[in-house]
């Protein structure tokens, strides 16, 4: 489930534009969110542990509409329980990490965004998260956390260096 669908389906319309504070938090989205807030986050896959932390913060809310959203989460659980979390081993095999994977690399390009090594030259590229999933898991599936390095670059930067290699334009979504 995306999170523009939670939200569709919570509020019973189709093209939600409100979230509640701690659904912010939740999903990772600073709190009040900007101009296009939706279009930025709201493909991103809500995975087990995001809808656990969800459903914890709606409970815990007491607003009226945080208990439409609990209800959403009822009725979606079982395909939510498909998606692993971001630690957990079936992760870079899951369905969401696949989609968004591709997303990056046709975004970024299919070259190393570090030393411009492609297929062509023979590296092996892999989909590298600039913040390291197993620190910051709620970014596992948000696109803007992602690069694309050869296999050596990827290897090199491992999964406690926070390198951005993306040139300035591209990382912060500016141009």
């Amino acid at each position: 489930m995306l999170i523009k669908e939670y939200l569709n389906a919570k509020y019973g319309v189709t093209r939600a534009t409100t979230l509640l504070a701690c659904e912010a938090r939740a999903f990772g989205i600073a709190y009040p969110p900007k101009n296009g807030w939706l279009q930025k986050f709201g493909d991103i896959e809500i995975t087990s542990d995001m809808a656990q932390r969800l459903r914890s913060a709606l409970e815990a809310s007491g607003k009226q509409s945080a208990a439409a959203g609990v209800r959403v989460l009822d009725v979606a659980w079982i395909e939510l329980k498909k998606t692993p979390g971001a630690n957990d081993p079936d992760f870079l095999n899951s369905k969401a990490w696949k989609r968004v994977r591709l997303q990056a690399l046709n975004k970024h390009g299919r070259k190393c965004q570090c030393c411009g090594s492609s297929p062509a030259t023979g590296a092996v590229l892999n989909v590298d998260h600039v913040l390291p999933r197993r620190l910051f898991p709620q970014l596992a599936l948000h696109l803007d956390n992602l690069q694309v390095l050869c296999c050596d670059c990827n290897e090199g930067k491992g999964n406690w260096d926070m390198t951005d290699v993306r040139p300035a334009v591209e990382a912060t979504g500016t141009r």
